[in-house]
């Protein structure tokens, strides 16, 4: 999520730079080869996208505690069921959402304290998500302070293993690292360090396939008002290979979009095509919710 405190500091530094503080329209003629807007009747701030096994869409409202099931018809018409979360707790904004297999899912947390960073497990009951379990994220297993709303950002998963993204960011030698966090029937077992691309962008959507042997093929958008990425990255099984790991650059939005898009959740649909999510929600209502849906050819 991005909050206003941030907007002043990067509005402060784009003065500083001199430039005149003012982004730049969408690119509407480059957009249009590049992806589909589809407008969704849902509550505002949309964050974290999954499929699911039978190729629909999942996404949350940070705030409303409702979760939405789409289905995209070939023409790109959407329909939308609500589902309402009961039981997560009241101090925190619901910012990512998996999907583990059947009915299960996991939800992405961040508190509006520092310090605070969770996963909820949850189970679809009819018409509503319950959550049955909360999985701490403690500072010292994720390796950086957790500031106020920098939690799990970014989330996915199969099964009993759930791969959580931190939207904080560390340093090493210069080198900025967002913690990529595999955890498996409740335990944080490994964590990554996932090199960023940028001097400010931090993963806010995430997205993966896990093979038989825990191999983890994911895709993330790195994102901070001007900088706008997909990435591509893979981590090793458990017990195997580096902990520090070199995304991809799928796609550089940041050009097309100068900001005015924030984008908090990726999933690839079934035929490979890329989506993602927007959050419209800032401190107004910035447009509509809506998904970008990826021509195939356009993001690799």
């Amino acid at each position: 999520m991005i909050r206003w405190s941030a907007v002043a500091a990067a509005l402060a530094a784009v003065l500083a730079g001199g430039g005149c503080g003012k982004r730049a329209e969408i690119d509407r003629e480059r957009a249009a080869t590049l992806f589909t807007e589809v407008t969704v009747d849902t509550a505002p701030g949309l964050s974290g996208l999954a499929v699911d096994e039978a190729g629909r869409l999942w996404t949350i409202a940070e705030r409303d505690e409702k979760a939405y099931r789409i289905t995209l018809d070939a023409a790109l018409r959407p329909a939308v069921e609500l589902f309402p979360v009961e039981g997560a707790p009241p101090d925190v904004d619901l910012e990512g959402i998996a999907t583990l297999g059947g009915d299960r899912f996991a939800l992405g947390t961040e508190g509006h304290d520092d310090g605070l960073a969770t996963v909820l497990v949850a189970e679809r009951r009819g018409a509503v998500l319950a959550v049955t379990r909360t999985i701490e994220l403690p500072a010292r297993s994720v390796g950086i302070p957790l500031k106020a709303n920098e939690g799990a950002e970014g989330i996915c998963g199969a099964g009993d293993t759930i791969i959580a993204a931190i939207e904080g960011a560390g340093t090493t030698d210069g080198r900025r690292w967002a913690p990529v966090l595999r955890i498996t029937g409740g335990a944080i077992v490994r964590t990554h360090r996932v090199w960023l691309t940028t001097a400010t962008g931090k993963i806010s959507g995430l997205d993966c396939t896990i093979a038989p042997d825990g191999t983890v093929a994911a895709w993330a958008v790195e994102r901070h008002f001007e900088v706008t990425r997909l990435l591509r990255f893979t981590l090793p099984p458990p017990g195997a290979g580096a902990d520090e790991i070199t995304p991809t650059v799928a796609l550089d939005l940041g050009p097309i979009l100068h900001g005015r898009l924030n984008l908090e959740g990726i999933a690839q649909l079934p035929d490979g095509r890329i989506v993602a999510v927007v959050d419209n929600q800032w401190r107004t209502i910035t447009g509509p919710s809506e998904l970008l849906v990826f021509k195939a050819e356009a993001v690799r």
